[in-house]
């Protein structure tokens, strides 16, 4: 990342906190629940252990729906679906959609709330456990870290808020810091944190990374991090394009599309097929993560042992990248200047979508994971989604694998993680 688009972030950041800062002290967030006792260890526990709930947000843009309603049909004979709703009228149509589907209502629990959480993985509430209660983790936010025109154009800072309100309105206390995460940005096994040490650093402008890694710990009731140094530029966020041209949305540096716990021992990780390094975006991505393979190979868990490390393949880019000249349109919504500055009307972008592997949901008896091949695209992207399917239903061989095509999802953005969040079941080992 450049000088300026450090800047750039860190002035982001800055302001992020302060909007925030703002929107609590009117009182939007409602009140705050206290925190635990003192000396109270509670903890996050993996994704792959027992859920009593799996919290989605209805999507307010209709092209996004059909992939939350194959999720949900997914979902719903294994764990309860807790969907958030904004109106009755949402209420209805979501109903009217899922019962269409063939999905019972009776495993589908609609949780009405003004504001739509569809990216429920990142503002929460992220739910920890000390065995006998839930508690709910709150950490800073700061909207991704996103520069000037994203921040201000596309995310609503009041999301945030709803970690509080739902906190307050389900009676759970809170375990509470100012250091700035997103659920998607930290992977966790029972002891282990998995993260992007450049993601940290870039949400927590002027923060040492030992206060960070620290807070991280404490507040997921962990004893290990284990850092990768920077994210894929894919998934990264800058005052301009990714790299030359090429453009998209993003979580700004998120583990979650990339490197995955899958067990206490086990982390899978994409890696791209150097005969799809066609172009400069999967080139410098190629690298990055063959440096994030690396460093996995040289890490140990809590235990000073290494990981079984598991590689998964990235779809082509060439196959799923939108080209075409820049919109007029376009251009006028970047009101800052902030995306489309040294690019005119008309010259040619790609937009990049959120495509991968690793943006797979665990829950009981089931794991939701991409697929990416359609009619006309080479045989390899058919076998690429084979070969995923097949090693993850080797490593929860309990677990019946769903592949669901998330392209709708992952032009905004995002994957089929990012709309979900697990509550755990208390007691449930």
């Amino acid at each position: 990342m450049s000088t300026g688009h450090v800047k750039a972030s860190a002035a982001v950041g800055h302001l992020a906190t302060l909007v925030l800062a703002l929107i609590l002290a009117s009182g939007c967030a409602g009140a705050r629940p206290a925190d635990p006792a003192p000396g109270a260890q509670f903890t996050f526990l993996p994704e792959w252990e027992p859920h009593e709930a799996v919290w989605m947000g209805w999507s307010p843009s209709p092209e996004r729906r059909p992939v939350q309603i194959e999720m949900i049909r997914a979902l719903a004979p294994h764990v309860t679906v807790r969907l958030m709703v904004t109106s009755d009228r949402r209420k209805a149509e979501a109903s009217e959609a899922l019962s269409a589907a063939g999905v019972d209502l009776k495993s589908v629990e609609f949780f009405d709330y003004p504001i739509s959480n569809f990216w429920m993985r990142d503002p929460g509430p992220h739910f920890i456990s000390d065995g006998r209660r839930l508690a709910v983790a709150d950490f800073g936010w700061s909207a991704y870290g996103y520069p000037g025109e994203l921040l201000i154009g596309s995310f609503n800072l009041q999301r945030h808020a709803v970690v509080l309100k739902l906190a307050t309105r389900l009676k759970l206390p809170v375990v509470a810091t100012p250091v700035v995460a997103e659920g998607g940005g930290l992977d966790a096994s029972d002891g282990a944190i998995l993260s992007y040490k450049g993601t940290a650093l870039q949400r927590n402008p002027g923060v040492p990374i030992e206060e960070i890694e620290r807070e991280y710990l404490r507040v997921y009731g962990k004893r290990k991090m284990v850092w990768l140094d920077q994210s894929p530029l894919a998934d990264r966020m800058f005052s301009g394009p990714k790299i030359a041209n090429y453009f998209g949305d993003g979580a700004n540096g998120h583990i979650d599309e990339y490197a995955r716990f899958v067990d206490n021992q086990t982390i899978v990780i994409a890696q791209i097929d150097p005969a799809d390094a066609d172009n400069p975006l999967g080139r410098a991505d190629l690298e990055i993560l063959r440096a994030n393979l690396a460093q996995l190979r040289a890490a140990t868990n809590v235990d000073g042992q290494p990981f079984r490390v598991v590689t998964l393949p990235v779809p082509a880019l060439r196959h799923h990248v939108r080209t075409g000249p820049l919109r007029e349109e376009q251009k006028n919504r970047d009101f800052l200047g902030a995306v489309y500055r040294d690019f005119k009307v008309g010259d040619e972008v790609h937009w990049v979508p959120a495509t991968s592997y690793l943006n797979f949901v665990i829950s009981n008896g089931v794991v939701l994971v991409a697929r990416y091949w359609r009619e006309g695209l080479p045989e390899r992207e058919r076998e690429k989604d084979e070969y995923v399917r097949r090693t993850l239903q080797g490593l929860f061989p309990d677990r019946r694998v769903v592949q669901i095509d998330p392209m709708a999802i992952n032009l905004t953005g995002g994957g089929m993680h990012c709309t979900t969040l697990q509550q755990p079941r208390i007691g449930g080992r």
